[in-house]
């Protein structure tokens, strides 16, 4: 089963940083997303550009845009990756050896792991 895991970050600890900080911190997470592919079980792993965001929905029958996140909250999603695995508790170990898991806990960094009910690969 495949399960999809969302690495977030506390947006106000992120700003409290220098670049030089986060760039140092950065910089140990790419030798950590190696390790995970390396597993296997991690088909894919990807940072997202912070605060470039557009929200698309539907108000009165026409397509609305809105910039930034929708939700208002402290936590803002980072990155994604895809965990192929037998069960949420495998899933959740892999996810465990992300760097968010295991790096940045000044920058209150987290994984959201959950399973994925329908997967088409093109």
């Amino acid at each position: 089963m495949k399960y999809f895991c969302l690495g977030y970050y506390d947006v106000d600890a992120r700003g409290r940083l220098s670049r030089e900080d986060f760039a140092a911190i950065a910089s140990r997470c790419a030798p950590l997303d190696e390790e995970l592919r390396a597993t296997g079980a991690v088909s894919s792993t990807a940072s997202l550009v912070e605060r470039e965001v557009v929200t698309l929905r539907t108000r009165g029958g026409e397509l609305s845009t809105t910039d930034g996140p929708y939700v208002e909250s402290k936590e803002q999603v980072g990155s994604f990756f895809i965990v192929e695995a037998s069960d949420l508790n495998e899933a959740v170990r892999i996810a465990g050896r992300h760097p968010a898991a295991r790096l940045g806990e000044e920058l209150g960094w987290a994984i959201e792991v959950r399973p994925i009910a329908h997967f088409k690969e093109e």
